[in-house]
């Protein structure tokens, strides 16, 4: 492989793909974890 496809190589951007899904997964876990926060963890109060 050539100097010249190397570069090649590293030019090509990320597919959108990946991007939509990598934002999805996080909105999924971020929405999980808010619904165990607020949704279970805070209504049941303090430990006793």
């Amino acid at each position: 492989m050539s100097a010249r496809d190397s570069d090649e190589l590293q030019d090509e951007p990320a597919p959108a793909g990946t991007w939509i899904l990598l934002i999805l997964v996080a909105a999924a876990m971020t929405a999980g974890w808010l619904f165990l926060y607020f949704g279970v963890f805070l209504p049941r109060g303090v430990v006793h």
